[in-house]
């Protein structure tokens, strides 16, 4: 484990870092492999019944990051963890009396969902309902990331 933060030269790790005010070398909070934990955690949410490995390979794209969900992940967890959050006395310039830190980190990770739930994002979900629809789906699927050619 370690501590990396390289401006955004590295966003899965410096992103999160720069939301989470943990961009410090000296005391800080988050290891880098928690930080990818966390993305990995939430990237599980994004799963397909559809999933298909063939002789092409995976035929779904990879979950995108979402930088603010995962820090809102790392501040919850952090403010729910009396123990940590009692050692952690600085983030960045800012002094931390431990009794109000935990509610403040919990406000900042729910500001941190709110934003991200009112981004106008939105997934589309396609519905397969016996196997002549998979296969249409399949094939749509291949020509969307080939982009539209297939020969």
């Amino acid at each position: 484990m370690g501590f990396t933060y390289q401006f955004g030269a590295n966003p899965q790790i410096d992103y999160i870092r720069l939301l989470c005010s943990d961009t410090v070398d000296l005391n800080h909070v988050f290891e880098d492999d928690e930080l990818l934990s966390a993305q990995q955690l939430l990237s599980l949410q994004f799963q397909s019944s559809q999933f298909y490995s063939g002789s092409a390979g995976r035929n779904l794209p990879a979950s995108p990051t979402n930088y603010l969900r995962a820090a809102a992940l790392l501040l919850t967890a952090l403010a729910a963890n009396k123990a940590r959050l009692a050692s952690i006395k600085q983030l960045l310039d800012v002094r931390l009396d431990s009794s109000d830190a935990s509610e403040q980190l919990r406000e900042t990770a729910q500001m941190y969902l709110d934003m991200d739930d009112n981004s106008g994002a939105f997934f589309i979900a396609e519905l397969v309902v016996n196997p002549w629809g998979f296969r249409n789906r399949f094939w749509s699927q291949v020509q969307r990331q080939s982009g539209g050619s297939l020969g």
